[in-house]
């Protein structure tokens, strides 16, 4: 199917978000990705998070949080803050940034059993996906999505659904 930028969604298209592009968005590194979630506030597109992208992003910015604050430094931030539960109850700006999520209408599709256990598993034999990515598509398929937005390369070669993805980006990210 080819891959577009985010700006060439059809509007009132059902889009599945990946995590990195609602990081992009939030540390204000795509303006595509800005704009889409601009988009899918005002119901131009129909903008869902699976499960698992919900999770991702709330434990990313959890821990970006974290780490901007100093709580936590260098390799596995992520072990540092599980031995800290003082500091994990006296984090904030992560929930209300996940809640501002939450505002902008994006929908929440759980995963399922046959999400994670069969179509997800298929996906990555054969495209060779990571579990979470491979979930993301299961449900995005399931959904019947018309785009699923994401800046992870391994999507560029999947052909059941119409990739889209912020062209924007300074490379390095």
């Amino acid at each position: 199917m080819g891959i577009i930028n985010l700006d060439d969604i059809p509007n009132g298209s059902l889009c599945v978000i990946d995590t990195n592009v609602l990081l992009y968005a939030e540390q204000a590194v795509s303006a595509q990705a800005q704009r889409l979630l601009r988009r899918c506030a005002s119901v131009e597109l129909i903008g869902t998070l699976p499960q698992t992208v919900w999770q991702e992003v709330t434990h990313k910015l959890m821990l970006a949080e974290a780490l901007m604050l100093g709580k936590v430094s260098g390799l596995s931030p992520a072990r540092q803050l599980s031995r800290k539960p003082e500091v994990v109850r006296s984090l904030g700006l992560y929930r209300q940034k996940v809640q501002a999520l939450l505002d902008l209408g994006l929908g929440f599709e759980p995963c399922t059993r046959d999400d994670l256990a069969k179509e997800a598993f298929r996906y990555q034999e054969h495209y060779g996906l990571l579990t979470n990515d491979s979930v993301v598509l299961a449900v995005a398929l399931r959904l019947r999505a018309d785009v699923l937005a994401s800046a992870d390369e391994s999507f560029r070669s999947v052909s059941e659904i119409q990739v889209a993805c912020p062209t924007d980006l300074k490379p390095g990210l």
